[in-house]
């Protein structure tokens, strides 16, 4: 397998370097592909399956729009390809079709998806998102200055349950096209939220082990349990996150018997 981290070394603030070791750890130092800043990423060319990037400095932004803007044809071709694509955080902006910095400047994005980011610095937003892809809840945390507008709810990737979507008219976070998923979340999302990176990782073929499997499970069944107590008389669909509690626990008890 062939698992691409784009400009790592630049692309990993607010924890999302947890995201990185998480795919080292599961696929081995072997499979990945490390594009460092200003190379060309691999998926351009074709031949990787997955591809993570994180989000970074405003700065990096810029140039990383600079460097991709001529090879827009080559990633929308990836994505219709099929090949899997995880963006979190800011990365995810870079797919819209522009981002405006307040009182500075407005950049042009790639123009896959048929949204603006508003960016506003100073004006931050923190708090804990619940939401769910299709029966599969999950959870992350939002901490950003931007709120993103246009059409930002044509190719939705999670219902909210309880938080703010993408802007305050919408109830639904990230993008999804074919198998591109980019959302704003970070957690990091992937380590907060196992049983979706397990079904991510199946869309490229991978059916093993996350790396530190059992105590992810663990740490997003306690996670569920506080959010539930704390805030269940709140969000939309407590039924359907206490069934997930139900079965994530006989995943659990299947783990430990087969050790």
């Amino acid at each position: 397998m062939k698992i691409e981290i784009v400009y790592g070394e630049l692309a990993n603030l607010l924890g999302e370097h947890g995201t990185q070791q998480l795919l080292a750890h599961t696929f081995g130092e072997d499979q990945l592909i490390r594009t460092r800043f200003p190379e060309l990423p691999r998926f351009f060319q074709g031949d990787v399956d997955f591809v993570y990037m994180g989000p970074m400095p405003e700065s990096v932004q810029r140039l990383v729009l600079e460097r991709w803007r001529e090879h827009r044809d080559a990633f929308e071709q990836a994505i219709q390809k099929g090949t899997v694509f995880f963006f979190s955080g800011n990365a995810m902006d870079l797919v819209g079709r522009s981002i405006r910095y307040v009182e500075y400047e407005t950049v042009e994005g790639l123009g896959i998806f048929p949204f603006d980011t508003i960016c506003r610095r100073y004006d931050r937003q923190n708090e804990v998102v619940d939401a769910r892809f299709n029966e599969i809840p999950v959870m992350g945390f939002r901490s950003q200055f931007t709120t993103h507008t246009g059409d930002a709810g044509k190719y939705p990737f999670l219902e909210v349950l309880c938080g703010s979507g993408m802007n305050p008219d919408i109830d639904t976070e990230g993008v999804r096209l074919r198998n591109f998923f980019g959302t704003s979340l970070l957690g990091p999302f992937l380590v907060l939220n196992p049983m979706f990176s397990k079904w991510l990782f199946r869309q490229f073929g991978f059916s093993g082990p996350l790396a530190f499997e059992e105590e992810l499970l663990k740490a997003e069944t306690q996670r569920r349990l506080d959010f539930e107590e704390s805030f269940g008389k709140k969000i939309k669909a407590p039924r359907l996150l206490r069934n997930y509690l139900k079965k994530e626990k006989e995943i659990l008890d299947d783990v430990a018997k087969k050790k």
